[in-house]
């Protein structure tokens, strides 16, 4: 039997399996192969990245705007449009009653296959001060634009369809 000591791990074994051990600790914390980080190197040019970068951002402002124009056609309300996030709060007190509420809504929405929070997961009460009221938040919902955009218009048109049959 051969001990191998590193970063406080004692590892006992035959000599084969300490060397095993060894080599496989060394490749995974040692960084990528020498090809792959020559392969990456053209990835890391100024003008690539800026391009990919305007791609994504690209891909995110059609994203949000599926989602900010979808809840406000389905008569949700927003306070403020997302400028860093990909989340969108929204007011659900326009909506029929059995939606209004956001643990409603996320029960309707889950039954359509299509998932937001809650707003009253976002009230901060520490100490219980605000014991007996309810959450200041609870009729909003946090919408995400961060899947793909077929899933974002998708989740969407379901989201309307059922304010749509409430009315």
């Amino acid at each position: 039997m051969e001990a191998a000591r590193r970063l406080d791990c004692t590892l006992l074994g035959p000599r084969s399996v300490i060397e095993a051990v060894t080599s496989s600790g060394s490749f995974l914390d040692g960084g990528g192969s020498r090809p792959l980080q020559r392969a990456a190197i053209p990835l890391l040019d100024p003008a690539h990245v800026r391009r990919e970068t305007a791609a994504i951002r690209e891909a995110f402002l059609r994203k949000r705007r599926t989602l900010v124009d979808g809840l406000r056609r389905a008569g949700m309300r927003l306070d403020l449009e997302p400028e860093g996030t990909f989340y969108v709060w929204a007011d659900l007190f326009g909506l029929s009653e059995g939606l209004r509420d956001g643990m409603d809504f996320f029960r309707a929405a889950l039954e359509e296959k299509v998932i937001c929070v809650p707003g009253e997961f976002f009230d901060i009460n520490p100490g219980k001060r605000r014991s007996g009221r309810p959450s200041r938040f609870r009729n909003y919902a946090r919408f995400s634009f961060g899947p793909d955009e077929a899933q974002v218009t998708e989740g969407v048109r379901r989201l309307a369809e059922r304010v749509a049959r409430a009315r």
